[in-house]
């Protein structure tokens, strides 16, 4: 058996097994993978795709497990063994784990055996149609402040100083690369920001996965009029997907920090989280 690297050159040979939306994050800054495979190099054994955090930041590096196949499970103790090589050299305090429940008893076993405390819970992720986020009470008015337009209005230099500042205040919503992202990352047909004096005061932006998915990748208020900012370009948000999609599209809301979590439970309570193995473990 031998490890290679995964990476944005070689990514679309292991899509198969981990989905083109996983597969799209390899190449981005602070993501990384190896698989194991066969001696030929032609059969794919166990794979691990992780993210490194606070990589940029006072705070202790952490790295999050957020893929993970074992098809053979003889593999496992090599691929863990340079897994854990590669986040040492990182310097990786801790490792975390969320995959998916379903059809990981594999990778649950691999987990433990790994020295991972892993249970089942309710993941961050909720998925809702269009037409669901249309009917919601927040939308029996669909008034619009002026100060909130779609991000495909906003020019290019104020798009990266507003940025620039959110992640001056560890705002960065999920993506932890953020001021590595082009504006064209991002849907600028739907996603929205706010203005307030010239500065960029908000904002709500989505990128478009490969499964034609909407993830919801950053929400953030800056100014004292925050909460009427995010009212504003959650509305606009919506409007502007009645008009380019169909309702049935698929919007994930990511319930990242007390922030999101607050506003899911507020705008969809009847809505469960994926079931996902959560765990983690120190690292040496």
């Amino acid at each position: 058996m031998v490890i290679i690297d995964i990476n944005g050159e070689n990514v679309e040979q292991f899509a198969t097994y981990m989905g083109q939306d996983m597969a799209e994050n390899l190449g981005r800054e602070f993501y990384h993978g190896i698989a194991v495979m066969s001696d030929s190099e032609e059969e794919f054994l166990a794979g691990i795709v992780w993210e490194y955090m606070n990589m940029e930041d006072k705070a202790d590096t952490e790295s999050v497990i957020e893929w993970l196949k074992i098809l053979d499970p003889e593999a496992t103790e090599l691929l863990f063994s340079s897994y854990k090589d590669a986040v040492s050299n990182a310097r990786v305090v801790r490792s975390k784990v969320v995959i998916p429940v379903e059809d990981s008893q594999n990778e649950k076993k691999a987990l433990k055996d790994a020295g991972f405390k892993v249970r089942l819970t309710e993941g961050d992720h909720i998925i809702v149609n269009l037409s669901e986020l249309s009917a919601l009470p927040f939308m029996a008015s669909r008034k619009v402040p002026g100060n909130i337009r779609v991000l495909n209005q906003l020019p290019l230099r104020q798009f990266r100083k507003g940025l620039s500042k959110c992640v001056e205040i560890g705002k960065k919503g999920i993506c932890e690369d953020l001021s590595y992202l082009s504006m064209n990352w991002f849907e600028a047909d739907v996603s929205c920001f706010a203005k307030t004096d010239d500065t960029i005061s908000g904002f709500f932006l989505f990128h478009k996965l490969p499964s034609g998915m909407l993830s919801m990748q950053l929400m953030v208020g800056m100014d004292k009029n925050a909460q009427q900012n995010l009212l504003g370009m959650m509305r606009l948000f919506v409007i502007s997907m009645e008009e380019k999609y169909s309702p049935d599209t698929k919007i994930l809301l990511d319930r990242h920090n007390q922030a999101s979590l607050m506003l899911s439970e507020k705008l969809l309570p009847r809505s469960f989280g994926i079931p996902v193995y959560s765990g983690s473990r120190e690292e040496a």
